[in-house]
């Protein structure tokens, strides 16, 4: 079967639910004021946010029980984890650094300098590099996996917010600018922004095949974004305030 797992972020706890019977376990304590989980690609450890207690908790999936927090920097904000499954890397909001953890031993790695505020990961499909978005430089960094060291911060848009990876694309969302910036991670060079309409604040994407599917909470609209011609299609009203987007399939 499969679990969900709720992060409560005002009672420092983690609730797993039996997606098969909708059955609720015991709350796990996490650290403080936990706001994000990831699992591992083989399924065996979930992977905590603690925000307000500059920590990662492990969770393993199979006991329910959580390991020793792992160190991080300040106010982890963002997580993601390499396509291999051999490296976690988060993003720590409050000290401008990117931590990353070796997942079979659970021990952190040297802090990598990344921009002001990163508030966003995305990991290239080989795990050669990790891109930084840094919330408060306009930037995205790019960080060499294997050495542990970044490279030269690329301009985006002002007040980058959200990222994702296709192929060798990283598709950039910028909250102020309201477009989207595409990278291109074999040559470091950012692409014509994408403008996601007039009056647009974009606040996150998703990608489904060949499209980017780009969310504007306070305009109460959807974008499409056709990633092989780089066209963003009119904006599709929703509701009020949309805050979260899924792709099935």
């Amino acid at each position: 079967g499969r679990t969900a797992y709720v992060a409560n972020s005002g009672s420092d706890t983690v609730t797993p639910i039996d997606t098969a019977t909708g059955h609720a376990g015991p709350p796990i304590p996490v650290g403080v004021n936990p706001r994000a989980i990831t699992v591992t690609p083989d399924g065996q450890t979930a992977y905590v946010l603690d925000w307000g207690g500059g920590s990662v908790t492990p969770i393993d999936v199979a006991t329910g029980r959580a390991g020793p927090a792992i160190r991080t920097g300040s106010f982890p904000f963002a997580i993601a984890i390499s396509p291999g499954g051999r490296t976690a890397y988060v993003a720590n909001y409050g000290s401008d650094t990117v931590t990353p953890i070796t997942i079979a031993t659970g021990r952190a790695g040297r802090p990598v300098p990344a921009g002001y505020a990163p508030d966003a990961l995305a990991v290239t499909p080989g795990g050669q590099a990790v891109y930084a978005v840094d919330g408060n430089s306009d930037t995205v960094t790019p960080i060499a996996a294997a050495a542990g060291r970044p490279r030269r911060p690329i301009p985006v848009g002002y007040s980058p917010v959200a990222a994702a990876m296709s192929g060798s694309t990283a598709y950039v969302v910028s909250t102020i600018s309201g477009t989207v910036t595409p990278l291109d991670t074999a040559t470091g060079r950012a692409g014509r922004p994408i403008s996601v309409g007039l009056y647009a604040y974009p606040t996150g994407l998703v990608l489904a095949g060949t499209t980017a599917v780009v969310l504007d909470s306070y305009a109460g609209q959807v974008s499409l974004i056709d990633t092989r011609t780089q066209h963003a299609f009119a904006p599709i009203t929703v509701g009020s305030y949309p805050d979260a987007v899924a792709v099935s399939g």
